[in-house]
């Protein structure tokens, strides 16, 4: 079966070229855009489990004990007894879309010591978003990030939802600098190791093309499950190290197999038929 596979590709080789790239752009155009779907907090409990069950039942019956977005305001001259203070920050939050802010709790509108500190200089406020769940909740808060700043005050932006963007935004760069100093390193040992650039491109392309792949299966999971941030760290080493040792076998049989048989077809099919089943 895998020899015949081998001939096929041969065969049909320019076909094979065309679909792949094709497949590899859809990859890379649908798939890197998982990140903005993955959990970044949860995931790790059943969600048939009796401490998930209570955990819901009590949210259904108080409502959640935390906002999604604490938005810190202070001044180092003003205090939130001061009128300009209080027109700073209520306007400001007054401002934000209805669509987008669910609700807003402030010193001023409950009354309550809790959210002022003790010098009296700085203040917060609680925001609950609209969405379905966090990764819609995400994309809200990037909406209004630039909305929260209230004249004449210093304001940082906290909370769970921010804290879980910070967290994707880190991820997606922390694989993109590992990816940035791996794949040059590899190329360089794999060159020495082959004793050419194009055989050494090729198991870092299969490698490209695993972690491409694994980031579409992930966001096609997501369109069923919950996944995690983390499941991207897990893909990108297995799918780069998997890659690569079956690339080796790949590059290093079809070599082998070119200095014993009389056409690259045949050396093609003798390659998949032996490589395939390690």
């Amino acid at each position: 079966m895998f020899e015949a596979w081998g001939r096929a590709i041969y065969r049909h080789r320019r076909l094979v070229l065309i679909l792949s790239v094709a497949v590899v752009a859809f990859f890379g155009l649908w798939g890197t855009k998982v990140f903005s779907s993955l959990q970044t907090a949860g995931g790790f409990t059943a969600p048939n489990s009796e401490s998930q069950k209570a955990t819901d039942l009590a949210t259904a019956t108080f409502g959640h004990d935390q906002g999604d977005v604490v938005v810190l305001y202070s001044s180092d001259k003003l205090t939130v007894t001061d009128p300009a203070f209080r027109s700073a920050v209520t306007s400001t939050l007054a401002s934000l879309p209805d669509s987008k802010v669910t609700s807003v709790s402030t010193f001023w509108s409950t009354g309550s010591r809790q959210f002022v500190s003790a010098g009296g200089h700085e203040t917060y406020a609680v925001l609950n978003l609209a969405g379905a769940d966090d990764a819609a909740k995400i994309k809200t808060f990037d909406s209004i990030e630039n909305q929260l700043d209230a004249p004449g005050l210093t304001e940082h932006a906290g909370g769970q939802i921010p804290a879980e963007g910070a967290i994707n935004k880190q991820v997606t760069k922390d694989i993109g600098r590992a990816e940035g100093l791996s794949m040059p390193a590899l190329l360089i040992l794999l060159t020495i190791i082959f004793g050419g650039l194009a055989a050494a491109s090729l198991p870092l392309a299969i490698g490209g093309i695993a972690i491409l792949g694994s980031f579409t299966a992930l966001r096609a999971l997501t369109l069923f499950t919950p996944v995690s941030i983390y499941s991207i760290n897990i893909t990108t080493i297995l799918g780069l190290g998997l890659a690569i040792d079956y690339g080796l076998f790949m590059v290093g049989r079809f070599r082998e197999e070119l200095t014993r048989t009389d056409s690259t077809e045949q050396a093609l099919a003798r390659t998949t038929s032996t490589t395939c089943l390690r």
